[in-house]
C-alpha cells in the first residue's frame, strides 16, 4: 500500500507530571501538530476530558482555534466533543467559528464520554448521556444548515424563531466522527477509528462495511482509522523499558476518577495498566525505528484501511523525548 498511506495523529494532551507548566505543555503540544504538519501528516485529533491528568486543555476549540493559526494543510479534528457538556447552539456557532479559522480544515467528532464520573462531578446525569448526545447532535446539525431563522423542539432544548448569523465554511457542515460505536458510525455514514490487533481493525472495517447504509453524511466521504500508541527509540529494549513506565502514569492519569468512584473504565483502555498486554494486542508499539516501522508496514497491508493513526504524547513522556519519537517515526516509519 506504499503511496496510498496517509497519517493522523490522535492527542489526549496529557500532562506528563513533573514540574511543566501549562502554558510551556500547550507551546509544545502545538510544537508537535506543527510537527505533524510538516511530516504530511493528513489529520490532527484531539480528544475532551475533564479533571484528570489525561487532558490537560480541556477545551478542545480553544486548543483547535490555536493550532489553525500555526498550521495551513493538516486537518483539525474534535475526537471528540462529548455533546451533553455543551449548550447546543453555543457549539454550534463554534464549530462554524473553527472552520472558518482553519478555513475548511476543521472535523467534527461527536460523543458523550466514556467517563460517568467527569458528569457527575459537572452536575449532570450520567443515565442521560445517550439521549443529550443523540438529541444535541440533531439539533447542532439542523442549526449549521440554516440560514435565518431556527426553530427546535426536543425533549432537553427548545428554541423557537432564534436567529443564524454564523454558518459554516464546508457546506453544509464539517465532516463527522463518531469513534466507540461502530454500528453507530457505520449507520450514520460517519468516520470512526479502530484499534486493537490488525486482525481486529480488519474486522472493525469489514464490518463498518456490512452495515453502512446509502449515503454519507453531508455528503463527505468517511473513513476508518487505525489508531495506536507508538514510542520509538535507538534500540527495541530502551523503547520497551521507557515506553512501560509510560503506561503506568498513562493507566494512573486515565483511572484517577474512576478509582474515586470505585469504578471500572468502560473498555478499559490502559487494560488494566498490563503493559504486556498492551504489546500483545498492539495497543501500543514500542521499539527501535526499524520494528516500528515493520508494525506500520503490517497494519498498512493487513489492517484493511489506509488511515494509520498514532499517538506519540502520553504517560509521562517528556516533550524532548516525544519529539525524538516523533521525528524517528516520520524519518524511518512512515511508508
Amino acid at each position: 500500500m506504499a503511496g496510498a498511506v496517509q497519517f493522523g495523529m490522535f492527542d489526549q494532551l496529557e500532562h506528563p507530571g513533573g514540574d511543566v507548566p501549562l502554558h510551556q505543555l500547550y507551546k509544545d503540544r502545538l510544537g508537535l501538530v506543527q510537527r505533524a504538519e510538516q511530516a504530511g501528516f493528513w489529520g490532527y485529533h484531539k480528544s475532551e476530558h475533564h479533571m484528570i491528568p489525561l487532558d490537560a486543555a480541556p477545551s478542545i476549540n480553544l486548543f483547535l482555534a490555536a493550532a489553525a493559526q500555526l498550521t495551513s494543510t493538516i486537518r483539525l479534528c474534535s475526537l471528540v466533543h462529548l455533546l451533553p457538556f455543551y449548550h447546543p447552539l453555543r457549539l454550534a456557532e463554534e464549530i462554524c467559528m473553527l472552520d472558518h479559522l482553519s478555513e475548511g480544515r476543521f472535523e467534527f467528532g461527536f460523543g458523550k464520554g466514556i467517563s460517568a464520573p467527569e458528569h457527575r462531578l459537572w452536575g449532570m446525569d450520567d443515565t442521560e448521556a445517550d439521549a443529550r448526545t443523540e438529541e444535541a447532535l440533531e439539533l447542532i446539525l439542523q442549526a449549521l444548515q440554516t440560514e435565518g431563522w431556527f426553530s427546535f423542539e426536543g425533549r432537553f432544548w427548545q428554541f423557537r424563531d432564534v436567529p443564524i448569523e454564523v454558518v459554516p465554511f464546508q457546506k453544509p457542515y464539517p465532516p463527522l466522527w463518531r469513534p466507540g460505536t461502530l454500528d453507530t458510525a457505520a449507520r450514520l455514514g460517519v468516520s470512526t477509528m479502530a484499534g486493537g490487533p490488525t486482525a481486529a481493525v480488519a474486522a472493525a472495517v469489514q464490518r463498518y462495511g456490512e452495515l453502512r447504509q446509502d449515503g454519507v453524511a453531508g455528503g463527505h466521504p468517511a473513513r476508518i482509522g487505525a489508531v495506536r500508541k507508538y514510542f520509538v527509540a535507538a534500540t527495541d529494549q530502551e523503547a520497551e523499558e521507557r515506553a512501560r513506565a509510560a503506561w503506568v502514569a498513562f493507566t494512573e492519569h486515565l483511572s484517577r476518577l474512576f478509582r474515586r468512584f470505585e469504578m471500572t473504565p468502560p473498555n478499559d483502555p490502559t487494560l488494566g495498566g498490563d503493559f504486556d498486554r498492551a504489546l500483545a494486542v498492539q495497543a501500543v508499539v514500542a521499539g527501535s525505528p526499524a520494528k516500528v516501522r515493520e508494525a506500520v508496514q503490517e497494519l498498512a497491508a493487513n489492517g484493511g484501511t489506509d488511515y494509520l493513526v498514532g499517538q506519540f504524547a502520553w504517560g509521562d513522556l517528556a516533550i524532548d523525548e516525544v519529539y525524538r519519537s516523533f521525528d524517528l517515526f516520520a524519518e524511518h516509519a512512515m511508508i
